[in-house]
């Protein structure tokens, strides 16, 4: 969708009224449905044909036809993928984003409601962010172009809740203010370089969880607002502090402060490396296997062995990844930090408060799905050599990580 074409028009009163933005979600649910029958219809008849002869080959020690399973093994996730999206669809809808003022504004705010169904959790956080990214071309190897993205700017904070009405019935709306700082490019017409706006709205919650992205013009007008949100800083440092007790146990005392990071945290992260590494496993055995039925198959064979050796230490991390806690404890003279993994000690450091010289906050994982960039943070005490221990870490955004950073230094008695 052009967001560009968006027509606005004054209606009564001051609010601009304009037609409505909406996200990728129906032409994505569309078009994975459409690959995924396609896909389905193609493979299973050849798999089921061919079932006798790939049976028969494996029974004589071939292990080639394994690999075939691979292709109704994607099928399968596509349906899985399109059934989630389907779900979700149903649930939350059209969720048309409504910009005030329109376009957003460089140098004001980019502020609106997103209205969603009114049967929708009440009691739960909504994360809204804006992020301003280059989209660029670039050479392969090959020679060939691909695209490529860069975050110039990005922001986060929790929506605000107002009951309202969309199309005749009763709705929940998101309303989300941004004060954007002048000198930041405007949208641009898509090409092959250019600069462009997104909304992210994002809630986890039972069943399907609400992840919808929105193209949106922005421009320097150093327009404000009509919708009247007011910034409650108290509301908001409330609303960190709950979800950081939500990732973590705090025991707060007199010149103490003792933080436990549990584990069986980053579970999907953790599941998902370990399938990878099972997988690399599987291949290295096939190319291992292949690599001595053949003579002079040596490349089948060394490739076996750099699988081989790659699996183990992703399966290890796997495992670490969910299995791991952090311990960390500051008394008046001292901090102690313990790493372990399921309860056996990895090490434990004890450093006086006299060796450090700042607490900051440091990026420790930077992901990007659908052009979205999602950032994660850790709380590090800095040595006046350059060491560095982890206070605090999978901290998501940089709002809650600089909540953090302040709970820190204030219940710890930090200066640094």
């Amino acid at each position: 969708m052009n967001t560009h074409l968006v027509k606005g028009n004054k209606n009564k009163g001051d609010a601009l009224r304009v037609d409505p933005i909406l996200s990728d979600a129906k032409s994505g649910l569309y078009g994975i449905w459409v690959f995924t029958l396609c896909w389905n219809a193609m493979v299973w008849p050849i798999l089921v044909a061919a079932g006798g002869v790939l049976i028969g080959q494996f029974q004589q020690g071939d292990w080639m036809p394994l690999l075939a399973l691979l292709f109704p093994l994607v099928g399968i996730v596509c349906l899985a993928v399109g059934i989630k999206r389907l779900l979700a669809w149903r649930r939350f809808g059209e969720t048309p984003l409504f910009l005030n003022p329109f376009p957003g504004s460089i140098g004001g705010h980019v502020a609106g409601t997103i209205c969603l169904p009114g049967s929708i959790p009440k009691d739960i956080r909504y994360d809204v962010s804006l992020v301003c990214v280059y989209t660029y071309e670039t050479r392969d190897s090959d020679n060939k172009h691909r695209s490529a993205e860069r975050m110039i700017w990005q922001h986060s904070q929790a929506a605000h809740l107002r009951r309202g009405m969309s199309r005749g019935r009763d709705s929940m709306n998101l309303l989300f203010r941004f004060d954007v700082p002048e000198g930041l490019p405007r949208s641009e017409s898509k090409s092959g370089n250019y600069h462009h706006w997104r909304i992210h709205v994002h809630a986890e919650m039972e069943g399907v969880d609400l992840d919808r992205f929105f193209d949106i013009p922005v421009h320097p007008t150093n327009e404000q607002t009509t919708l009247g949100l007011k910034h409650n800083i108290r509301q908001k440092s409330n609303q960190y502090l709950e979800q950081l007790t939500s990732i973590m146990r705090v025991e707060v005392g007199p010149d103490m402060l003792h933080m436990v990071f549990p584990q069986g945290r980053r579970k999907l992260l953790g599941a998902v490396t370990m399938g990878a590494g099972i997988l690399l496993l599987v291949f290295s055995f096939i190319m291992l296997r292949l690599g001595g039925q053949e003579q002079g198959e040596f490349m089948l064979t060394f490739a076996g062995l750099i699988c081989l050796l790659v699996s183990a230490p992703v399966m290890l991390f796997g495992l670490y990844v969910p299995c791991n806690a952090l311990d960390v404890k500051i008394v008046k003279g001292s901090i102690t930090v313990r790493r372990a993994v399921l309860g056996i000690g990895l090490y434990r450091k004890k450093v006086a408060m006299s060796q450090f010289k700042q607490v900051a906050l440091e990026e420790s994982m930077r992901s990007q799905v659908n052009g979205w960039n999602a950032v994660t943070y850790r709380v590090i005490a800095m040595g006046h050599n350059g060491e560095k221990l982890i206070l605090a870490e999978g901290l998501k955004g940089k709002p809650l990580a600089e909540e953090a950073l302040h709970f820190i230094r204030a219940n710890g008695n930090l200066v640094v």
